[in-house]
């Protein structure tokens, strides 16, 4: 049985390749995919932002869901212990690590400093199946692999190994309270999530930032209480003085950058109460710098970058979106479907930069 691939081998320049599906090995998991998540970090490669393809192409995408399609010998249960079974619905943790290096030992697998994802690797590889934009995906021995909760749509799961999972750990490590301020800028697949973590983990404010008003009406279902269009409040200063009335003086304990802009920095920062944390997240092209004054940083500020998330987090998430799922309606950030013949096309939908497009965020359907 052949499968088919989305390879990237050059900006805005995709091909669908067939190869065998391969039997699993020993501990390996082969998975059907059921959709694809097309990422910001997806519309980068696309665009040519993120270097050169590998020889062979990159495979493209990294989130989505899958069902079991076939179990190696020794597979029968997920990392929990739950019992699995050919057809069960199912996410994993999308790097690929040594799991022997200091990072992955002490838990940070995310951090894993052999770590691979599929944008960077071969597309020539054998077993191939290293992207979700496809029918199959292949996980190697001993890969950290979650049921899904019957109760949850596909829609609302589509985006957990990658854009949830990063914005969850971001709030994580960003030392998230009950009644903390949060400040999202950007109202993209990031932004919308992490509005509706920051919600559901308690905040007291949270104020969405964007310059899409259909975006900022979806924030404000997702939990934020307050938003922001740029174009009403054009300067920097008269967005500072709205998150203060809005925070009543206090600042912001959490900004978020995740529209990817340097110069967002020096405004985020300013955002902050004393001994809040800047977090950036979607600055991740190269040749997008930033300068401000470190005396930004007094009122013992911090600033952190925060990269994806560990595998333990995956059972959190399930766990909040049952939860939360009939207040805060996660899948509607999934705003448009394609199928994977369609693919072209899904990209140049999803290309927002630079324009208002009525797409949110696009999944593939194989």
């Amino acid at each position: 049985m052949d499968g088919r691939t989305a390879v990237y081998t050059g900006p805005k320049t995709i091909e669908v390749r067939e190869y065998p599906v391969p039997e699993p090995a020993p501990g390996e998991v082969i998975l059907r995919i059921s959709q694809a998540g097309l990422c910001g970090s997806d519309l980068h490669i696309w665009r040519g932002e993120l270097g050169e393809p590998e020889p062979g192409g990159r495979p493209l995408g990294h989130e989505g869901l899958a069902t079991v399609h076939a179990l190696g010998a020794g597979v029968d249960t997920d990392s929990l212990g739950s019992p699995l079974r050919v057809g069960e619905r199912v996410t994993w943790f999308p790097i690929f690590t040594c799991r022997r290096c200091k990072m992955c030992l002490q838990g940070d697998l995310q951090l894993c400093i052999k770590r691979q994802v599929a944008y960077r690797m071969s597309g020539a590889e054998p077993p191939h199946f290293f992207g979700t934009m496809g029918d199959f995906f292949y996980l190697p021995a001993g890969h950290p692999i979650f049921k899904i909760p019957a109760e949850l749509d596909d829609e609302e799961v589509v985006a957990l190994n990658c854009a949830m999972g990063t914005v969850f750990h971001g709030l994580d490590s960003a030392g998230m309270r009950q009644g903390h301020n949060v400040v999202v800028m950007g109202a993209g697949g990031l932004g919308l999530y992490a509005t509706a973590f920051a919600r559901g983990m308690g905040a007291r404010e949270v104020i969405t930032i964007d310059a899409q008003p259909a975006r900022l009406a979806l924030a404000r279902e997702m939990g934020a209480s307050a938003t922001i269009d740029i174009h009403e409040l054009g300067s920097v200063e008269q967005r500072l003085q709205y998150v203060t009335d809005v925070t009543h003086g206090r600042g912001a304990n959490i900004v978020m950058e995740l529209a990817g802009y340097g110069e967002l920095v020096p405004e985020g920062i300013r955002m902050l109460g004393a001994q809040g944390t800047f977090v950036e997240i979607g600055n991740i092209v190269p040749g997008r710098p930033t300068t401000f004054e470190p005396r930004l940083l007094g009122g013992e500020k911090r600033m952190m970058f925060s990269s994806m998330y560990r595998p333990a987090s995956v059972p959190r998430m399930l766990d909040f979106i049952v939860t939360n799922r009939e207040r805060l309606p996660i899948k509607k950030v999934i705003s448009h479907k394609f199928k994977l013949a369609d693919i072209d096309n899904a990209f140049a939908s999803s290309e927002w930069d630079g324009k208002t497009i009525p797409v949110v965020r696009s999944a593939i359907v194989p």
